[in-house]
């Protein structure tokens, strides 16, 4: 049934010699199917129930499983089996150019089947249907999620946005009651790019009825390197003081928020609305929420879709294409038996990632642990296949020409060193002669009969040369044999010998990283500050991370710039190469009181 307002429910009354019309059929259907619809939105809530998983099976191709949702008016919306879709083939796509992503979105939709002559319709209509089928309306949305209705209707509280760029959204939440004593969680929703640098953001205030040291309420996040999720929830546990009934705002003189994304840094004070009931015990919090848990807050969002993914976008001369696709973003999905919801913060999410190491490092993984986004990620270094090195040596040799008849003969060299000492060598050779035309010196490769042209004024000797390596020894000899006459004495032969070698200390050498710290040593007045720089070799991923050997010795930033403390000392900040842990380098730094 598609009607927005449930209100009044009205039913049919029978008694004998009623005359049963149209109307009186219609409110019959519109009464059951508006009751089951409501008790749908508010036991079991909205969102996915099963299935309706989306993946990308190609650059252009989307897969949308089936299975079964209901949507913000507690109406059933079925997808009876797997659709594939191209992107040219949805609702929405010609509102894609231009736009970095997209939504899919999934509504109900009914429409009329299966026309009939109606000779008797009022207004002079024809033809009507006979039947109304139920369905689903599958489309492409550009346009930004109206985030507050979105986590209110999920039962969100105190919803505010943040932040908001075409990079990152942030948008805060935090429950309207508390009890004394006990802890509650603020959560923080992070929408952002695929390509978005790794996020950092901090929000800091006054509180009155939180514990902490200093009187203030600090929520701080730091995205890791190997995040990979778009849409995600950053939670914050915090624990509220044992007091009577206070009603106060989260941030009652302001708070200020810093974002760090790459190199772009946004600093701003705020003014949230947010506030909270701080209730005595668990009954009065029962009981204050009782009061304000009226029929309205149960039915927001009436309109909103399931967004069941977030495309990344790709553009180019031929269209438009799926980068990378996020599953159900939102996590808009009914509860389960148990009472726990998909996606919050009790579900563990594991990601992976491989890095490539040298071959001859040993395979390692790295783990790492998010509490407040519920995340473990492992980063597993796999070794590359082995790779040869190869010592190279050249020289060249005058071979002596004999007097008179030249055609067809032969010459040779004696036995010479190579300079690669014992072993197989690989041996390429090249004669030298003069260009006439340009009038400098050249060096033939190869057979001298494919430069025999009219067209191309060059005349190289015609000659073929030939080595004869002896392996035990690292000697050779070298042949040149005339296929034609030669002018001169002498003919010049060049050669170029190359090794391999596998696994050498001279190939561990040139390969392993290093890293140098400067100035290495310097001296610093109290609280003064000094600019690092670390200088990397033999590594392509040259990021380092600093820090500060001594307890209280001062502290140094990500980009190396060292705080010296106010108390005098010699103080090691040390530098980490984040792609090898074993990689470290030290500088020092002498703190002076100030008049020394």
């Amino acid at each position: 049934m598609n009607h927005a307002n449930p209100f009044p429910l009205e039913r049919n009354r029978y008694f004998y010699g009623k005359l049963l019309t149209v109307r009186d059929f219609e409110t019959e259907q519109r009464y059951h199917g508006l009751k089951r619809a409501l008790v749908n939105r508010l036991v079991h809530g909205a969102g996915v129930v099963c299935g309706l998983g989306v993946t990308a099976s190609d650059e252009s191709t989307l897969v949308i499983e089936s299975g079964m949702a209901l949507d913000y008016q507690g109406r059933e919306i079925f997808l009876p089996e797997t659709r594939f879709r191209k992107l040219q083939m949805l609702e929405g796509q010609e509102t894609l150019g231009g736009h970095k992503d997209a939504y899919l979105c999934l509504s109900y939709h009914e429409e009329g089947v299966e026309p009939v002559n109606a000779a008797g319709a009022e207004g002079g209509a024809g033809r009507q249907f006979d039947l109304t089928r139920e369905g689903c309306r599958l489309f492409l949305s550009t346009e930004t999620p109206d985030y507050r209705e979105l986590l209110e209707a999920a039962g969100q509280e105190n919803v505010s946005v943040l932040y908001q760029s075409e990079e990152l959204t942030l948008v805060f939440s935090a429950p309207a009651e508390l009890c004394a004593g006990e802890e509650a969680r603020i959560q923080v929703l992070v929408v952002k790019g695929e390509q978005t640098p790794p996020v950092k953001f901090s929000l800091e205030g006054e509180n009155t009825f939180t514990d902490s040291e200093n009187g203030r309420l600090r929520l701080e996040y730091q995205e890791s390197r190997e995040e990979r999720r778009c849409v995600y929830t950053a939670a914050f546990p915090l624990r509220v003081k044992a007091m009577g009934d206070v009603l106060s705002r989260y941030f009652p003189a302001g708070c200020e928020l810093n974002v760090e994304l790459g190199s772009h840094h946004y600093k701003n004070y705020l003014t949230l609305e947010a506030e909270a009931c701080v209730c005595q015990d668990q009954e009065s919090r029962r009981l204050r929420r009782r009061q304000g848990d009226g029929l309205s807050a149960h039915l927001r969002g009436r309109e909103l879709p399931i967004y069941l993914a977030k495309l990344e976008l790709v553009h180019s001369a031929g269209g438009v294409f799926v980068g990378r696709v996020t599953d159900l973003p939102f996590r808009q999905t009914v509860l389960r038996e148990d009472g726990e919801q998909e996606g919050t913060a009790a579900e563990l999410r594991v990601t992976a990632s491989a890095r490539s190491l040298e071959y001859w490092q040993k395979p390692d993984v790295k783990a790492s642990y998010q509490p407040s986004a519920g995340g473990l990620h492992l980063d597993f270094g796999i070794p590359s296949p082995e790779q040869y090195d190869y010592a190279v040596s050249h020289g060249s040799v005058e071979l002596a020409l004999p007097g008179g008849i030249r055609v067809n003969s032969r010459v040779y060299s004696e036995e010479l060193a190579h300079g690669l000492g014992p072993g197989a060598v690989d041996v390429r050779l090249s004669v030298e002669f003069m260009d006439a035309a340009r009038e400098e010196t050249a060096l033939l490769w190869g057979n001298s009969e494919v430069f025999k042209s009219k067209a191309l004024k060059l005349s190289p000797p015609w000659v073929e040369p030939a080595a004869v390596v002896y392996p035990e020894r690292g000697t050779m000899r070298i042949g040149l044999w005339l296929h034609d006459t030669v002018e001169g004495n002498l003919v010049r032969v060049h050669y170029f010998v190359q090794k391999p070698e596998r696994d050498t200390s001279r190939i561990l050498s040139q390969r392993r990283a290093s890293l140098t710290v400067k100035p290495e040593f310097s001296r610093l007045r109290c609280r003064g500050k000094l600019q690092l720089q670390a200088e990397t070799a033999g590594c392509a991923d040259q990021r380092v991370v600093w820090s500060v050997r001594e307890e209280n010795g001062g502290a140094v930033d990500r980009s190396g710039l060292y705080q010296a403390p106010e108390l005098p000392g010699t103080y090691e900040i040390t530098a980490v190469l984040e792609a090898d842990e074993t990689v470290s380098a030290s500088a020092f730094v002498v703190v002076e009181r100030e008049g020394r």
